[in-house]
C-alpha cells in the first residue's frame, strides 16, 4: 500500500494525508453543517443539524422533477370499451402511446385495458420418429436455402 507522508519544516512528525480504517472519528476537523447542542436532563447531549441553506430558498432553487398529477380523472367503461375496440381494429395504428395520448392515461393503463391479441407462431413440424423436433428445423431451412439458389 502506498503511504503518502508529508514532513513540516518546523517540526519532524509527520502527518498522515489519507483515509484510516479505524472506526475512531477525526476529532480534529470541524462539521462545515451549522448546529446546536441542548444538554438534557440525564446528562446527554442533543445535536441538531441545521440545513445550511433555509428551506424557503431551497423550494425556490430546485424545482419538482414531474408535475403532480391531477388526482381523480377516471375513464368511463365506454371509453375503455371505445379504447378495446380501437386496438383491436388496427393494433399497429392505435399503439400504446397513441391510445394513452387520446384518452388521457398511461400506457400502463391501456396496455392493462386494452391487450392486443398474441399472435402464434406455428412451425410446421413432420411428424416422423427418426428426428427431433431442431434435426427436422435444419432440414426445413436446408430445403429452403436449396430453393433459392
Amino acid at each position: 500500500m502506498f503511504r503518502h507522508v508529508i514532513r513540516s519544516a518546523t517540526t519532524n512528525s509527520s502527518r498522515r494525508c489519507y483515509a484510516t480504517k479505524s472506526k475512531t472519528t477525526n476529532l480534529t476537523t470541524k462539521p462545515l453543517v451549522p448546529f446546536s447542542e441542548t444538554t438534557l436532563s440525564d446528562g446527554s447531549i442533543f445535536v441538531t443539524r441545521e440545513a445550511p441553506v433555509p428551506s424557503q430558498v431551497q423550494a425556490t432553487i430546485a424545482p419538482p422533477l414531474r408535475q403532480p398529477r391531477p388526482s381523480g380523472e377516471k375513464l368511463s367503461t365506454a371509453q375503455i370499451e371505445e379504447m378495446r375496440q380501437l386496438r383491436q381494429q388496427d393494433p399497429s395504428t392505435w399503439t400504446r402511446k397513441k391510445l394513452a395520448e387520446k384518452f388521457g392515461c398511461s400506457e400502463l393503463f391501456v396496455s392493462i385495458s386494452a391487450p392486443t391479441v398474441k399472435r402464434a407462431v406455428k412451425v410446421e413440424i413432420e411428424p416422423t420418429t427418426e428426428a427431433g423436433y431442431r434435426k427436422q428445423l435444419i432440414r426445413k431451412n436446408r430445403q429452403r436455402r436449396r430453393e433459392l439458389w
